[in-house]
């Protein structure tokens, strides 16, 4: 198996794995790889499920709850925004807002907005505003390039 390394000076960090076959082996690495992303429990429609950190486009708090969401569905999870900000602010995490945490490597655009507030739009083509008590902060890491 050959095995090829390109770095990267800014970007999404990712590992792309070609194969004619799902070996043993292949299936080994690629759980490796998983296991490295923080997961996140929660509930979807009653059941208890685990979240890796890279499928979450945001998180929200409504009414003393905080809910992930990801492409495909929405959970509860057992964190307050604080928490969550603590456990995933140095993995690409940003607290946009009172009531937002986003996911900065699931940004595709940043727009300014008026009172020094930017429109982030996310892969699913959602639009979060990032306040302006975070927008400076976010330029400042967007910059520096530390995501």
């Amino acid at each position: 198996m050959k095995v090829s390394l390109l770095k990267i000076e800014e970007g999404t960090e990712e590992a792309v794995i070609r194969c004619r076959k799902l070996t043993p082996d292949i299936r080994k690495a690629v759980l490796l790889l998983e296991q490295n992303a923080k997961q996140i429990t929660g509930k979807y429609r009653g059941e208890k499920i685990f979240l890796n950190q890279h499928e979450i486009l945001y998180f929200e708090s409504v009414n003393e709850k905080v809910f992930a969401y990801t492409k495909e569905r929405e959970m509860q999870t057992e964190y307050t925004l604080n928490e969550l900000e603590k456990l995933l602010g140095e993995d690409g995490f940003f607290r946009c807002s009172k009531s937002f945490i986003v996911n900065i490597d699931k940004i595709v655009s940043l727009q300014s907005e008026v009172g020094n507030r930017i429109d982030a739009k996310l892969e699913n083509g959602e639009h979060l505003i990032i306040s302006r008590r975070y927008a400076k902060e976010l330029r400042r890491i967007l910059k520096e390039g530390r995501v």
